[in-house]
């Protein structure tokens, strides 16, 4: 009975705060209010949830159940809103066990997710795969890009919300224990106006409260979530500024990370001193994130860490962190083109790609043609497709002998085959034959593509 009781208080708490969430932000800034407006759809009845569970053969956590009959199903809600109750969604995976988990770590995501990466399994099969992979889990709206946030509707972390990137980046479990608390924690940092354009991707206490928690453990993950938790206060004390200066210097290389993000965020010069520190630390992740905030925090091209980031791009062996520095750069008024193309001979076909990639975006690039052509004759396919695709605008008649091997060389990926024949098209009628080769391939995809080009070329020529 209590039980009940409190959450039955809970959700009168929950209708009168968004009330005051939607009078506390009447402009509807907050990220997707202007979608939403802060207005509820009309609540279902226990009759109708009861024929959602019985199609699917689940039931859905009485928390979340609760809110859909009392409030409403769907409308106003963390991201882009809450999303109704969809009762024609695919039902073979709903009521599996969630396989996902919370403290996942990379490498166990990524033996989850090899699939991805086998090439004898077609487009079907891997979309039943990812299917499976996230079985267990309700769609309850949108965050963005390829996020979305789910409800975990069976194993052991039933109720809790998780998002989840269609892109296959790892997932992430919120920290409140159901979705009544992750959704009444969105209403009072809405009405506190904090910044909820990553809601609840940290911790809900204060910077008080934080500190504490920071110093009274010493586990270094719960350290790391102290910290990352201040991103969403609108200000930090004296004092917690003070605090994280200390932890830009600390042993722990997450710790340092996660204080340097935060003061990035809030006082940009006082984190100088540790971002240029961070750009020389021997550990890619570190350079990798001081870039990172630099190119969200720090001033177009890199301001007063671009000549730091010009000298040390040469020097770079992440290709994640090559990249990363090449955006800032290419921003502003350096042309990192010539520090790039030595990179299209690195041992590390991942920093080739990247340089390549970059290079092929950049003003002047065809002054360097023949490196470009080098690339053509890679020993990585990614390589070889990259530099095709860097080759775009530039139909140097020196290039044809080597698309005309890539597209007659059967082990190379449809992709590859695919994009020079998009690059041949800029040839006109020095490129005909190899179409007309194309349209006879034994692959039905190549033999398409390579006829529709030739329907185009002709009607160019009809018009001529």
């Amino acid at each position: 009975m209590e039980k009940q009781a409190q959450l039955e208080r809970q959700l009168e708490r929950i209708v009168w705060k968004l009330k005051m969430a939607a009078r506390r932000d009447e402009a509807l800034k907050e990220f997707g209010a202007s979608r939403h407006q802060y207005r509820m759809n009309e609540p279902l009845g226990s009759q109708e949830i009861a024929v959602f569970e019985k199609k699917y053969g689940v039931s859905l956590p009485e928390p979340f159940s609760e809110f859909i009959q009392q409030i409403g199903n769907g409308g106003a809600g963390p991201y882009y809103g809450i999303a109704e109750l969809d009762f024609d969604q695919p039902t073979e995976f709903l009521n599996h066990d969630c396989r996902l988990f919370p403290e996942m770590t990379q490498q166990q995501w990524g033996e989850m997710t090899a699939f991805l990466d086998n090439s004898t399994l077609g487009a079907a099969q891997k979309e039943s795969i990812e299917a499976e992979l996230y079985g267990g889990l309700l769609r309850i709206g949108e965050m963005g890009w390829t996020f979305e946030m789910m409800l975990v509707m069976t194993g052991d972390y039933r109720g809790r919300i998780v998002y989840i990137d269609r892109s296959f980046q790892i997932p992430f479990f919120t920290y409140e224990a159901n979705f009544l608390e992750w959704y009444e924690r969105w209403l009072d940092e809405v009405i506190g106006r904090y910044d909820t354009g990553w809601f609840a991707m940290d911790r809900a206490e204060d910077d008080v409260m934080l500190n504490d928690l920071y110093l009274s453990n010493l586990e270094e993950k719960v350290k790391v979530s102290a910290i990352q938790g201040m991103h969403k206060l609108p200000k930090l004390k004296g004092d917690t500024l003070d605090f994280l200066l200390e932890q830009c210097t600390d042993a722990s290389a997450a710790v340092r990370m996660a204080a340097l993000e935060v003061l990035t965020q809030k006082d940009y010069a006082a984190a100088d001193i540790f971002l240029k520190r961070a750009l020389k630390s021997g550990l890619a992740e570190e350079r990798l994130n001081a870039a990172r905030q630099i190119d969200i925090h720090g001033e177009v091209g890199g301001g007063k860490h671009t000549f730091l980031l010009e000298r040390l791009l040469p020097q770079e062996e992440d290709h994640r962190v090559l990249c990363q520095i090449t955006r800032i750069l290419e921003q502003g008024t350096v042309n990192p083109l010539p520090t790039l193309v030595p990179f299209f001979s690195h041992t590390d076909p991942k920093m080739r790609r990247e340089a390549i990639f970059h290079a092929g975006q950049l003003p002047g690039h065809e002054a360097y043609a023949s490196a470009f052509g080098r690339a053509l004759e890679d020993e990585d396919e990614m390589v070889r497709r990259t530099a095709v695709g860097a080759l775009e605008g530039l139909p140097l008649p020196e290039f044809l002998p080597q698309y005309e091997r890539l597209l007659s060389d059967l082990s190379s990926g449809n992709k590859l085959r695919l994009a020079v024949l998009r690059r041949l098209e800029e040839y006109g009628s020095q490129a005909y034959e190899l179409f007309e080769r194309a349209a006879a391939d034994s692959d039905s995809e190549i033999r398409k593509e390579a006829r529709r080009l030739l329907m185009r070329f002709g009607m160019k020529m009809k018009k001529t």
